[in-house]
């Protein structure tokens, strides 16, 4: 709820906010801090004059609850610190509950002497009106009459709630976002505008990505390698994974857009690509962020490391997400198998904080995932769960109208994608921020291809008139010929280059044809028909690299069998089912790969079986 009320102290309005939070305890904490920073930064409030925040909490929840532990963490990091909160701690030991849990459980059943004297004790309201009417404060007829005239308020409004007319979104809006939606709460538009841009700003993006904007100031030698590989890739036209990103970043900057970027590591990168903060080597604690030497009226750019916490700093962006929606407000996972320590705001917050409070959020999480031998702590995000909680209906034949592509996405309680190209994670990255509404984005990120030589995208296919692509067909030889084509294989994110690079070597280019599902879900019906379409006489496959009871699977199978009206079978190809998502032994891994490898280019594979 968002209301104006007057300070009577100083006669001047003060805005009240109170941010919707489910039952799980402490939970809200992170979330009002990190909407109250926003807050505060929207404002120029860096001393925290000018918006605080309130936190009520239960005395044993305050004690049990670690989030909040976290949340006070928080409070000595610059990036994160609201410069003080007001902490209400209602304590059992000067005061008591009346009645049970809930007001209805019988409390006698587990503390019958304690309630036995609670039920002896006057009432604090009947105490306070006696000791008024003996002082003469009021009279016992003013003192009925006020009882009779809230107990008359609080009837009729419980009337009019039996009206379901009378519920207006804007009463449960905590950040209202002005101007952003119809009067009626709905976008002002159906469309997105291609999200490509100009040349000349992907170069000049790309060269100040690769120099270091403030004289005097002594880089590592290792990262005046990396800085000079920008500066090539910028003169050749391309872009890897973490220049993709810049520019991303750096056009919305452009565009007014603030983007912030908070995690455990992201200032220089769990895997030491994205380098945002250069650190001099001569002087202690002097750094510099190229990426706010852009332009000189560009948005600001924050990006900043985190506590080693994910439930309270996922919280805090979420929260900070909630503020406005003319930011880019992202949260990346040291590993994505990190991720479930915050599943609480995942579960609560981010996947069903539309369908419980109308409130969009456009925040995204950044999740690297990928199998590559590294163990079950630091291979997967666990796909399955984002998957598992979409609500788009897989037995639903959709219509597909002019403004489909978009229609999908506003009515989906989020949007994940695996992105296999640099341009297309560039391209998602700026959709998040030019669609008329804001769904939470769940981006499983790459870490192997960050550094993968064919991981790689020219600038023709960021530049203006140039958009993200849901699904990306085969363009090789298999698609000149599709009447040829034996076996089709869909599959997102790193396999794909693990499918090609086997798919060359056994010479089987003409006869394989592989598209890549860069959309999960909402689930890209229209160019999934499409590419089935193209090759009739095809053995459908769907590949993936995780086991059979995790990845995409159970997600896809159902869709593809309602879109080819189950006409054609969706072949299963990976790994098999599994306790953990990956292995610890290397040797183990290997094998497993070869196996599925195999089994996806052995075109005699599901011969005389029944699907």
């Amino acid at each position: 709820m968002y209301h104006e009320r007057i300070n009577r102290v100083t006669n001047r309005n003060i805005t009240l906010s109170l941010v919707a939070n489910p039952s799980h305890l402490e939970a809200v904490d992170p979330v009002v801090q990190g909407k109250t920073k926003a807050e505060q930064f929207y404002r120029g409030d860096a001393q925290g004059k000018k918006v605080m925040s309130i936190l009520v909490h239960g005395d044993a929840a305050f004690a049990g609850q670690g989030v909040v532990y976290e949340t006070f963490h928080l409070s000595d990091l610059p990036s994160y610190t609201t410069n003080g909160t007001v902490h209400v701690v209602v304590n059992n030991q000067v005061c008591y509950r009346r009645r049970g849990h809930n007001e209805m459980d019988e409390p006698m059943f587990t503390q019958p002497l304690m309630y036995k004297q609670i039920h002896r004790q006057v009432p604090v309201l009947k105490k306070y009106a006696d000791k008024l009417i003996a002082e003469g404060t009021v009279t016992l007829q003013e003192f009925e009459e006020e009882i009779a005239k809230y107990d008359r308020i609080c009837e009729e409004a419980y009337g009019r709630s039996k009206d379901k007319k009378i519920l207006h979104i804007k009463h449960w809006l905590d950040s209202p976002w002005p101007g952003f939606f119809n009067v009626d709460g709905e976008p002002k538009s159906m469309t997105c505008t291609a999200t490509g841009i100009p040349e000349d700003v992907l170069t000049h993006i790309g060269e100040v990505a690769s120099s270091v904007p403030v004289e005097d100031f002594q880089i590592h030698t290792g990262l005046s390698r990396i800085l000079r590989g920008r500066a090539d890739m910028t003169k050749t036209r391309t872009v890897d994974w973490a220049l993709a990103e810049y520019m991303a970043f750096g056009s919305l900057l452009k565009e007014g857009i603030h983007v912030r970027l908070s995690g455990q590591d992201v200032e220089r990168g769990t895997f030491s690509h994205r380098h945002h903060v250069l650190h001099d080597q001569e002087v202690d604690r002097r750094t510099c962020v190229p990426m706010n030497h852009l332009w000189p009226d560009q948005a600001p750019y924050t990006v900043c490391n985190s506590s080693l916490s994910e439930y309270g700093v996922l919280g805090f962006e979420l929260g900070y997400a909630m503020a406005s929606p003319n930011a880019l407000v992202l949260w990346e996972a040291q590993f994505g198998d990190f991720h479930n320590t915050a599943q609480c705001i995942i579960d609560q917050f981010i996947s069903t904080g539309q369908a419980k409070w109308v409130r969009h959020n456009g925040i995204v999480l950044l999740l690297p995932h990928g199998m590559e031998g590294m163990g079950p702590e630091h291979s997967s995000a666990r796909p399955e769960r984002f998957l598992q909680m979409s609500n788009d209906d897989s037995d639903a034949y959709p219509v597909f109208t002019e403004d489909f592509e978009v229609s999908q996405l506003y009515d989906c309680n989020w949007i994940v994608v695996n992105c296999s190209t640099p341009a297309n994670y560039f391209h998602v990255l700026r959709r998040q921020v030019l669609l008329p509404f804001r769904k939470p984005l769940i981006i499983f990120t790459p870490k192997s291809l960050l550094r993968h030589p064919e991981a790689k995208s020219s600038f023709d296919q960021m530049v203006s008139g140039t958009s993200f692509q849901r699904v990306i067909p085969e363009d090789g030889a298999a698609a000149q010929d599709s009447e040829r084509v034996r076996r089709l294989i869909f599959c997102t994110g790193k396999v794909y280059y693990d499918l090609v690079k086997e798919r060359s070597s056994q010479g089987l280019e003409e006869q394989v044809a592989i598209t890549r599902l860069e959309q999960i879900s909402p689930f890209p019906f229209d160019l999934i028909k499409r590419e089935a379409e193209k090759y009739p006489g095809a053995e459908l496959v769907w590949c993936q690299e995780e086991h059979k009871n995790m990845g995409y699977y159970d997600y896809i199978s159902p869709r593809f069998m309602t879109i080819l009206s189950r006409a054609r079978p969706i072949w299963y190809v990976g790994r098999d089912p599994a306790a953990a998502p990956a292995t610890g032994n290397r040797n183990t891994h290997l094998v497993s790969l070869k196996k599925f490898l195999d089994t996806a280019f052995n075109l005699q594979a599901f011969e005389g079986k029944t699907f």
